[in-house]
């Protein structure tokens, strides 16, 4: 398939739908598409993954497409990709900051008011971590990673598999519970 031109490899996988031929077209132009997701993100992983991730998508997207340069449109797809992700990737780190501003704002992480530990007997961080065991498996998991190893959502995504979306999830329920635990053990204590 060598002497295969790109227009003829590019019909054969209209035609026949075999990632095959997909894949040889590709394979051509792969360093092109490396260099410009590279540009963008300046991490060797980060662009192979968005090599990949645009592989699936044109799998998808060009049956049907009618393409007069697959050169331009590979182009194109890596270049229009990697703007969505550097977008994305800003606007959770703007949630991100906001969520820590916010935080911040309110006498800080799981800052109780006027109390610097709980119980005379139990610091601060041992009560934390007690409530933190009694947090469903995903939030414990969340949270730790988070606020105890310093790790990004896209860190603990990667890692656990959760989604994106349910990573933060996880934090923020995690977080509101870990408060509700803390204050009633406040009250608990305070009552006795």
């Amino acid at each position: 398939m060598g002497e295969t031109s790109d227009a003829e490899l590019l019909e054969l996988f209209q035609k026949e739908r075999k990632a095959d031929y997909l894949g040889v077209l590709f394979m051509r132009y792969r360093h092109l598409a490396f260099g410009v997701a590279y540009k963008y993100f300046r991490d060797r992983e980060e662009a192979e993954d968005m090599v990949s991730h645009v592989f699936s998508l044109l799998l998808e997207k060009l049956p049907g497409k009618e393409i007069f340069s697959f050169k331009q449109y590979l182009y194109g797809t890596v270049r229009n990709e990697c703007l969505a992700r550097t977008r994305q990737i800003k606007k959770e780190g703007e949630r991100h900051q906001e969520w820590v501003l916010t935080e911040n704002t309110d006498n800080g992480f799981m800052e109780i008011e006027n109390s610097v530990h709980l119980t005379d007997e139990k610091p601060l961080d041992e009560a934390v971590q007690e409530a933190i065991q009694q947090l469903g498996e995903e939030q414990q998991i969340c949270v730790k990673h988070f606020f105890f190893d310093g790790k990004s959502y896209k860190e603990i995504s990667d890692q656990t598999g959760f989604t994106l979306k349910s990573v933060k999830s996880y934090l923020q329920n995690g977080k509101r519970n870990l408060k509700k635990l803390l204050e009633e053990r406040l009250n608990q204590s305070s009552s006795s």
